[in-house]
C-alpha cells in the first residue's frame, strides 16, 4: 500500500496503524499468516536449533526426523515456482538455485516488516535480514544481499 494513498484515505491508515502494531494489543490477532512476534536473537537461536537437527545448546527440543521433515519438499511435484515448499519454509530447488547464490536445500521464509531469513545445511550458515519496513516493495536489499553474504564466504 502506498504512502500516498494512506495519506488520502484516512480509514486504510488506521486500519494500516492497526495491523502494524499488533504485538503490542493485549488480544488475540486471527491471521493464518500472522505467526511469531519476537526478537532477532531469538529467531536466530530458533534457527540455529533447525540447523542443528533439533538440537541447541546441547539440548533436543525437537527430533531430527521432524526437522528433516519440515525442511523437504512437502509438495510432490506441484508446480508453484522455482521453489518446493516444506512445513513452514520455502526450498531451494535445483532450478531455483540457478537464479540465486542459495544452494539446493536452503530453506527460508519472510515476513512482516520487511524480515527474511534463510537456513543454508550445507554452509552450515543462518542469515537474517530484518529491516522493519512496511511495504512489499522496499529497494533491491533483498536481490543484493544474498550475492554479497555468499560472496563473504572464505573458503
Amino acid at each position: 500500500m502506498s504512502i500516498s494513498l494512506l495519506k488520502t484515505r484516512p480509514e486504510l491508515r488506521k486500519q494500516t496503524m492497526h495491523l502494524m502494531s499488533f504485538p503490542l494489543h493485549k488480544k488475540e490477532y486471527f491471521s493464518g499468516g500472522g505467526g511469531l512476534s519476537s526478537t532477532i536473537y531469538d529467531y536466530a537461536v530458533f534457527l540455529q536449533m533447525l540447523l542443528n537437527g533439533g538440537e541447541y545448546n546441547g539440548t533436543r527440543l525437537l527430533a531430527h526426523n521432524t526437522v528433516r521433515m519440515m525442511t523437504m519438499n512437502q509438495i510432490g511435484e506441484l508446480n508453484l515456482g522455482d521453489a518446493k515448499f516444506g512445513l513452514g519454509f520455502a526450498i531451494v530447488t535445483e532450478e531455483g538455485s540457478r537464479l540465486q547464490p542459495n544452494q539446493v536445500g536452503t530453506y527460508s521464509w519472510g515476513g512482516a516488516f520487511s524480515t527474511s531469513y534463510c537456513v543454508d545445511p550445507k554452509e552450515k550458515m543462518v542469515v537474517l535480514l530484518y529491516r522493519q519496513m512496511w511495504g512489499s516493495k522496499i529497494g533491491d536489499i533483498d536481490q543484493a544481499f544474498m550475492p554479497l553474504v555468499y560472496q563473504a564466504i572464505n573458503d
